[in-house]
């Protein structure tokens, strides 16, 4: 394809993403750099090496360690008998990846995904109707955060990725579609979305119920893919406002625009959703039959993703510091924190729950790196990879990453980094992960069964 067909292309996109709002770099000497990546980027694809393939098989050791015999689920941390939704979610991802790869037979992957069906089609909710947040992996029981009985509330951001990976299973094993619908349909959607299209998480102390609009820019978007695939729609999470910018090497960069002081958020920009958009989604609209409006909000994540790309790579061609970004536990305390691109004011911080900075933390991400080495083929993932591509340990899973600071290993090793080196190599042998439904699914039946519907705000204007 010649220049000027390329610049008619991009012109077209241009205005197009101008249109909704977008921000996007300033042209220079005919075309930004954010153009020429846009215009040319591919991720890898093709059959995996040897190589990819014993990383691959590496990941999955995490799994074979970390699955409790009675139950069938996986600890999110090694060794450490909890999960949450986002991370039965990171299972079924993994168990797709490693059945796809070879590493277990269909045998296997049957008696495998039957406990997590059976989990979830018996799992306790809350009070509310929704999963709880934290569940023990060896018992099933919903607990605290100190992984004891109890009940402490849900998150709707981690119950819509659940959502996405219960799609993807059914897309790939259409003969459990029948038992994740029956699961999925004991949930009472009216405490996940609202009326005014916002997701909605809760907190639950001594037995009260406190609701909580939940999201920030980048996961609400990803987490509400998973209520579109249920017909269900949260129109304002998809909504990419209220937002701001601030400028990185010449690239403009959407922040959070909620003002800290009035609202409980930190707001960090962070990597994750978009690479997770872009693996599982390719960042396109979840169906073809969308509005255009959902045409556009996948084509403005799409902008937002190459500028999160762009701008890591920047930093190191601009400061020669190696950045692959994501949130990640640590062995010490604060023992969890947010790498950012920006947050509070403060670009590239380090952040905890709690607001406070930990620069010494930064990582480069094992995760990030695998995310972004799938995603974009380019020399800077080529450098990265090398990088981490040592950072395991051979019979229990790849570690967190490398401290920037000082290189490093951050020696602690969590399901959700495993699970991202599997899925990264599964996009690369075979394109973005999930399809849209085709056919009348069980779900269908119950919604337009007049005697026995399902109620609970399963569908937009259903009730």
């Amino acid at each position: 394809m010649g220049y000027a067909m390329r610049k008619l292309l991009w012109v077209t996109l241009l205005y197009s993403l101008v249109g909704c709002g977008v921000l996007v770099e300033q042209v220079q000497d005919g075309m930004s750099a954010i153009e020429r990546s846009q215009l040319i980027r591919q991720g890898r694809h093709g059959a995996l090496t040897a190589q990819e393939l014993q990383w691959a098989k590496i990941a999955w050791r995490y799994f074979e360690n970390n699955t409790q015999t009675q139950t069938g689920l996986v600890n999110t941390v090694d060794r450490y008998p909890t999960f949450t939704m986002s991370g039965l979610a990171d299972y079924l991802a993994a168990l797709t990846a490693a059945h796809q790869f070879g590493f277990i037979d269909d045998k296997q992957h049957d008696e495998r995904l039957t406990k997590v069906m059976t989990f979830l089609n018996e799992m306790a909710l809350t009070q509310a109707g929704v999963p709880n947040k934290v569940y023990n992996a060896s018992t099933g029981q919903m607990v605290d955060y100190g992984n004891q009985p109890g009940e402490v509330g849900w998150s709707a951001l981690d119950i819509g990725r659940l959502l996405i990976w219960l799609a993807i299973t059914k897309q790939r094993y259409p003969h459990f579609s029948e038992y994740i619908d029956k699961a999925v349909l004991r949930w009472n959607f009216c405490m996940l979305t609202g009326e005014d299209g916002l997701l909605y998480g809760g907190s639950i102390h001594q037995g009260k119920i406190s609701p909580y609009k939940e999201g920030r820019l980048g996961a609400e978007e990803y987490a509400a893919y998973g209520y579109l695939d249920w017909n269900i729609v949260p129109y304002r999470a998809m909504s990419l406002e209220p937002y701001e910018s601030i400028t990185f090497y010449g690239i403009d960069l959407l922040f959070d625009g909620r003002d800290p002081r009035y609202y409980d958020v930190l707001r960090p920009v962070l990597a994750t959703p978009y690479w997770q958009l872009g693996l599982e989604f390719n960042w396109d609209q979840i169906d073809d039959h969308d509005s255009q409006d959902s045409y556009h909000s996948a084509a403005q994540l799409a902008q937002i993703a190459e500028s999160v790309y762009q701008i890591q790579e920047q930093r190191w061609r601009h400061e020669r510091i190696y950045t692959a970004r994501a949130e990640h536990i640590l062995s010490k305390p604060p023992y969890f924190v947010y790498d950012t691109l920006y947050a509070l004011g403060s670009p590239w911080a380090t952040l905890a729950d709690d607001g406070q900075f930990y620069p010494s933390a930064a990582l480069v991400s094992t995760r990030a790196v695998f995310q972004m080495w799938a995603l974009w083929d380019t020399e800077y993932t080529d450098q990265l990879m090398l990088l981490v591509q040592s950072l395991y340990q051979a019979d229990r899973g790849w570690y967190e990453g490398r401290y920037e600071h000082s290189s490093a290993y951050e020696k602690s090793i969590s399901l959700q980094t495993n699970t991202a080196v599997l899925t990264a190599l599964l996009y690369k042998q075979q394109g973005k992960l999930y399809q849209r439904a085709q056919s009348k699914e069980y779900r269908d039946v119950r919604r337009f069964n007049r005697f026995n519907h399902p109620g609970q705000c399963h569908a937009k204007g259903f009730e």
